[in-house]
């Protein structure tokens, strides 16, 4: 059975638009931290699994940005690169910035006029540099869209999942408030608490008259 990666995740929002839904299925493909669940399992650790995902993607893919879905089949040899293009893109879209993917270098875009006198894209390549090729081409359609900037990926340390801004003012951190912004804000409270509870203490370990010449010391 093909299965979106994006899907199995069951994000409350934040589907990406048009063929920018590729790059948001490739970095999902897994979380950045290794998971029994099958629900966040790594989708490209074998050939299988990796060739059902790609089938559905590409299918969407198709639907969403009015081309045509290329007959791709992964090798094993695939994988790794296929991989590392996935973290490669899942730190650029956190970062937007520093070093760029080398995985993209060098990618070919084939462009071709239809019988309708439309303008389609493709690849000529095969396997992992193919969709190297259609990641290239719809991250360079997003930016002209304006879309880019609004496809961001989750900061939460053992998270990473790929998400679209939906709110008005782009504002948005988490891929899910509820359980990422919670965790991070809970955190935060409990660290606050241990710093203030450790200031406590220091201060019960001062003998009382360092504690009141502290007290009326002046400023």
């Amino acid at each position: 059975m093909e299965e979106l990666a994006t899907d199995r995740l069951r994000l409350p929002a934040g589907r990406a638009p048009g063929g920018l839904c590729l790059v948001q299925e490739l970095v999902n493909t897994s979380t950045r931290l290794e998971a029994e669940s099958d629900r966040v399992a790594d989708l490209l650790t074998n050939g299988q699994d990796a060739n059902r995902w790609l089938a559905a993607a590409l299918r969407q893919w198709a639907d969403a940005a009015g081309q045509q879905a290329p007959a791709l089949q992964l090798t094993e040899a695939d994988l790794g690169p296929l991989r590392r293009l996935r973290e490669a893109m899942r730190d650029l879209v956190g970062a937007r910035s520093g070093p760029r993917p080398s995985q993209l270098s060098g990618t070919s875009v084939a462009l071709r006029i239809d019988a309708e006198g439309h303008v389609v894209y493709g690849t000529t390549a095969g396997g992992w540099r193919a969709v190297a090729a259609l990641v290239t081409a719809e991250i360079l359609l997003a930016q002209h869209a304006g879309t880019w900037q609004r496809f961001k990926t989750c900061p939460y340390p053992v998270c990473g999942i790929a998400f679209y801004d939906e709110s008005r003012n782009n504002s948005r951190v988490w891929h899910d408030v509820r359980t990422c912004g919670n965790r991070t804000n809970l955190a935060a409270a409990r660290g606050r608490r241990r710093m203030s509870e450790a200031g406590d203490a220091v201060d019960r370990s001062q003998p009382a008259a360092d504690r009141s010449r502290s007290a009326t010391s002046p400023a």
